[in-house]
């Protein structure tokens, strides 16, 4: 047997949680050229007669999403819900993205974006416009979409052509209305109130739906103890939305402890609010007029997450990150995240899939994977059942990680110690794993995270609780790494991808660095 240098335990007995529900979606927003020019592009010799390019259905199919979150994002506070239903000449022809002054067609409306959540076999995710609509507009929208009532905006869906109802489940009240950078930015107090008379009314219209409230996490844990206290047992979660990245390598590998760290602090803000229930806290009986029901914890919807820290938003080229390796394993970590905190993460959907922060980029005529949709697809594809504890002993690294997405991180700042953004980490384990267990199917699936740039680890691979069988395990590894910095783009579009296949069984594993592998065995 060789020498190791590092040991992964697997834990089998020891459930963290079952990997089920929204956990994998994608994002279609209304601003740049993610839907306008990017999936839905009726200028391009490749669309479908409705505007659609299967190229890119095709792209986003592969990724498996449990929903689509539409129409925003920052885009939803410019569209009014009546401007997207209905027949596309009736509807205004364009509504203006104020952050680049860009027009945004309204053609591809709520009706064209649940035909492909159809085609997808997904969830249509609704963000409700908490800017220029009331709260009665939320509860009329959940009418029109699901209610089979006599009523006016039912039979106002009638009469744009669809006798049965949508049946959409998932509402979002607002995209960060605690930020100045969106348009009709509220306070906790106000956007409270807001959400409390909106939940209220369309629960009534039809209690089945789950709506999920802005959050900030731990910038601004107050602003989250507030919207939760007014909303505890009405709200079904809280949303959390941060960017990760940096231009150096090792720094880029700390953000999954950052990701950590984030959640955790909104997971304090709710177990706060879980108290109000009990009655313990002096606000409740003055502000309330009584402990609430709660009949279930609220969750974390991680609704935004990717690596953000080049794009901008500008007319020509709004926030088109081209991704290169380093990121693709960033994107892998934080998929980690997700995987082990299952328990408390109820939904979370990668931002976005089309040319914004895409994982997908096209033109004209061409559509690509960039480096990062390969994570998402070998993670997606493989974990399943539930997700196991796991215990690491490997070298660790120092590096450092803004505690919070703070714009443009270019490589001359990123050399910089001083900032005061920064969480410095002297602990980071080189190696990352997730495990999970599919009792039903027999198989237990090993992702690992390999964070060392400059060295390869052989690592001892101990069970306990679950044991592999038979004399083969099948092997996918993440390719492209002899370069940190290879990307795929239209010109060049297969730098980075993913090869799978047959090895021999073993319980010592050669990790190179900087590298993702996952292990299938038969158990």
């Amino acid at each position: 047997m060789p020498d190791t240098n590092a040991e992964i335990i697997v834990l089998g007995n020891r459930t963290l949680g079952t990997i089920e529900g929204p956990l994998f979606g994608q994002f279609l927003e209304l601003g740049g050229r993610c839907v306008n020019d990017g999936i839905y592009d009726p200028k391009s010799p490749l669309a479908r007669e409705d505007g659609v390019r299967p190229d890119v259905v095709e792209a986003i199919r592969e990724l498996k999403p449990t929903h689509i979150r539409y129409p925003g994002g920052c885009g939803v506070s410019y569209f009014d819900w009546q401007e997207l239903v209905g027949p596309v000449e009736d509807r205004p022809r364009a509504k203006l993205f104020r952050l680049t002054g860009v027009p945004q067609s309204t053609a591809f409306g709520i009706p064209e974006c649940y035909a492909l959540c159809e085609e997808l076999g997904c969830e249509l995710y609704l963000v409700v416009n908490a800017n220029t609509q009331s709260p009665e507009d939320a509860a009329h929208l959940v009418e029109y979409l699901n209610s089979t009532a006599p009523t006016r905006y039912a039979d106002l869906r009638r009469e744009h052509g669809r006798e049965e109802p949508y049946n959409v489940r998932l509402f979002s009240l607002g995209n960060e209305i605690y930020g100045d950078w969106q348009a009709g930015q509220r306070h906790a107090e106000n956007y409270t109130l807001w959400c409390r008379e909106a939940i209220t009314q369309m629960k009534r219209v039809d209690p089945s739906i789950k709506v999920i409230i802005n959050g900030v996490g731990r910038p601004n844990p107050e602003y989250d103890r507030t919207v939760l206290f007014g909303t505890i047992g009405l709200a079904d979660m809280i949303s959390a939305h941060n960017y990760f990245g940096r231009p150096v390598f090792k720094d880029s590998m700390a953000a999954s402890r950052v990701c950590e760290e984030f959640l955790n602090a909104v997971n304090v803000a709710i177990d706060e609010a879980m108290d109000t229930q009990l009655g313990v806290n002096p606000r409740t009986w003055r502000e309330l007029g009584g402990a609430p029901q709660v009949a279930e914890r609220p969750g974390i919807s991680f609704d935004e997450w990717n690596v953000w820290y080049r794009g901008v938003h500008t007319a020509e080229c709004d926030n088109e990150e081209i991704y290169d390796y380093t990121d693709a394993l960033t994107v892998a970590s934080l998929m980690h995240v997700i995987l082990r905190n299952t328990k408390t993460i109820k939904l979370a959907n990668h931002s976005l899939a089309v040319n914004m922060l895409g994982s997908i980029m096209t033109d004209r005529e061409r559509c690509i994977r960039q480096t990062i949709w390969y994570p998402q697809r070998m993670l997606r594809d493989r974990h399943s059942g539930r997700v196991v504890e796991v215990a690491v002993d490997c070298p660790t690294f120092s590096a450092k990680h803004e505690r919070f997405f703070c714009g443009i991180v270019d490589p001359e700042k990123a050399q910089d110690d001083t900032l005061p953004s920064l969480l410095r980490f002297d602990d980071l384990d080189a190696l990352d794993a997730v495990v999970s267990v599919d009792d039903e199917r027999g198989r237990t699936t090993m992702s690992v995270l390999q964070k060392l740039e400059d060295q390869q680890l052989t690592v001892q691979l101990t069970w306990r609780g679950v044991v592999p069988k038979g004399e083969t395990m099948t092997v996918t590894r993440l390719t492209g790494g002899e370069s940190l910095s290879a990307t795929n783009t239209l010109d060049s579009p297969d730098n980075v991808g993913i090869e799978s296949g047959e090895e021999p069984l073993t319980d010592t594993l050669e990790l190179p660095p900087a590298s993702l592998t996952v292990f299938e065995f038969n158990t």
